[in-house]
């Protein structure tokens, strides 16, 4: 079988048995929040000693409030575990040792959810200080550098722990 169709099969296996996996879990904590959320709920939270968070009582996620009003909402979407399950089939699709997926594996969930969480601290601070540009950093500006981040994150797989006679030729 040609190398880049191999991949392709591979990438699509895992991509739908982790969403698969993924869903099961969102479905076994429904309605509540799944614990991927109020983890990074919680986190983010963690750098803002003056604001609370409260579960939403018509969806699935929690609501950043200080004192005065609610200033964002964190749902199933914030918590970088569809980013990193794109990143995990990719890591799948192009073999390495067990060594490597050992090592990568949770190295690549930790960056993922440390540049997400960063993602929201500074989601917060421009609600807060500059909420005209909220929309725009939200859903154009952070998804495009959050995937160019998990870009980054497979091509360093490939060019550390994939042999080279795994890539296509």
């Amino acid at each position: 079988m040609q190398q880049p169709l191999k991949f392709l099969l591979l990438f699509a296996a895992a991509y739908i048995v982790f969403n698969l996996v993924y869903q099961a879990i969102l479905y076994t904590w429904s309605p509540l929040p799944d614990p991927f959320t109020l983890g990074v709920t919680r986190l983010t939270i963690a750098m803002f000693p003056d604001l609370t968070y409260q579960t939403i009582t018509n969806i699935p996620g929690y609501k950043i409030m200080d004192k005065e009003s609610v200033i964002v909402n964190i749902k199933e979407g914030c918590n970088g575990i569809a980013v990193w399950i794109s990143v995990l089939c990719f890591i799948f699709a192009f073999r390495s040792n067990l060594k490597a997926y050992l090592c990568y594996i949770p190295l690549s969930f930790i960056l993922i959810q440390i540049s997400n969480i960063l993602r929201l601290y500074i989601l917060i601070r421009i609600k807060r200080n500059e909420p005209q540009y909220f929309n725009f950093f939200h859903t154009y500006a952070f998804p495009a550098i959050i995937y160019f981040f998990a870009f980054l994150l497979m091509v360093l797989w490939v060019k550390k722990f994939v042999k080279p006679a795994t890539h296509f030729k």
